[in-house]
């Protein structure tokens, strides 16, 4: 049957090499990725499949790979998290650890008990690459699965099985490239019928990477609302704390934030923070502080005086224990400080708008600079990145170098919100050199696109902006300068201001007659207490 060598290349090829060497010596034919230098494979990902598909796997453990399997980050480690997702189905198609061809090996320095459930359920044996210790049991058990899965077909999933059916399409969804129709497709399957599925918890942070990439905001929220009603319906297992973190942070802050509902958004943020720090899960809590960050950004933005002030200072102070908790965790060259170093340039990018100092501008240039040095190109916090550095170009009045950026994004078409962004970004550029007509499209198609991924504010705040330049493109009635302006006094929210506007059209009769002052007071109130 042959055996299957798997491991992370970034730390375990230390401990590969001398189990290869060992079992290649006990007559065993081991195939490992070394081998790829002298067989060519036309295709890495079917000779991965055909290995794990038809020969005893061996998972050599190492710090790395039990990173890559508990975090399903489609964003990092590409090639062992596609090569998990076979195992994983492998792994799916069985039934006890006897029965499956799959065998941990365990180097020295890690415990056994700190595997993730998905290994402990399986053969493990302790090696030591410097001395063999362990060699003979490994060998011993290796050839007694090698007979008993001669002749034997693997067990099938029985499709009766929810928490079989389950992992089975988690399985497909990892193995999918992450813009997939077929993905998302999955996600949202798994969302539709998951009351009650642990297992599409445990699953969560892979199908939400796949919600979050299409810009999805409704399904990150059911999903979000699933996994927590099934951790409070069952009984409290080790790990659910964990896992519950996780979603607060990364699912109900996500959503909350996109809906324009920032102190549940904070809320959330703090109470996963919380439990991810009594779990001592430092990356979690880090990354739960940074989206506290992202959300007192936010309120910044819209903030004006000492209001804004307040919120910047909270933020920064926030960004500064992100970091701390980061470093680490990842090293001072992490995608995840790269994302600290971009929240920072856009928190001083925000300073110099309210102060017009040429220091703060500087600063969040060089911010940005930090962070394009660290951000992994053609990843949503790198195209995000770009969106920002346009931004910088529009204050330091660099319009043409500003447009070129995020051109280069929406022309790229992945991450829709953040092509959204762009399109209202690029309207900002083109209203600055007197590009009218363009910057109205470039609007309209970004209102569009936020409204249909569900982010209301967003795309309310692109149709004030087109109201307020030619509102004839967005309305029937007539809005005159005074109706503008009374409007912004009235309602600080674009999203009254434009359901009032709605509203004074649906009761407007279409007929040529004098207009009058609409009672725009009155319209603000119905529309916020309707």
């Amino acid at each position: 049957m042959g055996i299957f060598a798997s491991y992370s290349c970034s730390d375990g090829g230390q401990i590969a090499g001398p189990v290869v060497e060992v079992l290649r010596r006990h007559g065993f034919d081991v195939l490992w990725d070394a081998d790829l230098s002298s067989s060519h494979p036309m295709s890495i990902q079917a000779w991965m499949e055909n290995a794990v598909r038809e020969r005893i796997v061996v998972v050599i453990v190492s710090e790395s790979y039990l990173e890559a399997l508990r975090s399903n980050d489609f964003m990092e480690r590409l090639g062992v998290r596609y090569e998990l997702g076979l195992i994983r189905q492998k792994l799916y198609h069985h039934v006890g650890a006897d029965r499956c061809p799959v065998v941990v090996v365990v180097p020295p320095g890690i415990e056994m008990n700190s595997l993730p459930a998905v290994l402990q359920q399986l053969v493990a044996h302790r090696f030591d690459p410097g001395t063999c210790d362990g060699e003979e049991a490994l060998v011993r058990s290796l050839k007694a699965l090698e007979e008993d899965c001669g002749g034997r077909p693997p067990v099938a999933v029985q499709e009766c099985d929810e928490v079989y059916r389950t992992r089975a399409v988690l399985s497909d969804l990892q193995a999918e490239p992450l813009f997939s129709d077929k993905a998302y497709l999955l996600a949202r399957e798994l969302v539709e019928g998951g009351t009650g599925d642990f297992e599409l918890v445990r699953g969560f942070e892979s199908v939400a990477a796949v919600a979050k990439a299409r810009g999805d905001v409704g399904l990150v929220r059911r999903l979000s609302e699933v996994c927590l009603r099934t951790l409070a319906s069952g009984p409290r297992v080790r790990g659910d704390e964990e896992l519950k973190a996780k979603v607060l942070v990364a699912g109900q802050a996500w959503h909350l934030l996109r809906e324009h509902r920032f102190s549940e958004a904070i809320l959330m943020a703090q109470d996963g923070t919380h439990i991810a720090e009594k779990c001592r899960d430092l990356k979690t809590a880090a990354r739960g502080k940074r989206a506290e960050a992202r959300v007192f950004l936010h309120q910044a933005a819209e903030a004006v005086g000492y209001d804004r002030i307040y919120f910047l200072g909270k933020c920064e102070h926030l960004l500064m224990i992100a970091k701390d908790l980061f470093r680490p965790v990842g090293g001072p060259t992490s995608e995840e400080l790269g994302v600290c170093a971009s929240l920072h340039a856009e928190l001083r990018l925000l300073r110099y708008e309210s102060t017009r100092c040429p220091d703060e501008l500087a600063a969040a240039v060089r911010q940005a600079q930090v962070a394009e040095t660290v951000l992994t190109p053609g990843t949503e916090p790198y195209h995000w990145l770009a969106v920002l550095q346009a931004r910088l170009c529009l204050a330091d009045k660099k319009y043409n170098e500003g447009k070129e950026l995020v051109s280069g994004v929406i022309a790229a078409a992945e991450f829709p919100e953040v092509v959204a962004k762009s399109c209202q970004v690029r309207a900002d550029l083109l209203f600055a050199t007197r590009e009218k007509a363009a910057a109205l499209r470039d609007l309209l198609a970004a209102e569009e696109s936020f409204r249909r991924l569900g982010c209301e504010h967003a795309a309310d705040t692109c149709w004030w902006t087109i109201a307020r330049s030619d509102a004839s493109k967005v309305t029937d009635v007539r809005l005159t300068a005074a109706d503008l302006d009374r409007l912004e006094e009235l309602a600080p929210n674009p999203g009254d201001r434009r359901r009032a506007v709605l509203e004074h059209e649906l009761r407007t009769p279409r007929r040529l007659v004098r207009r009058s002052m609409p009672d725009w007071a009155c319209l603000i109130d119905r529309v916020q207490h309707d």
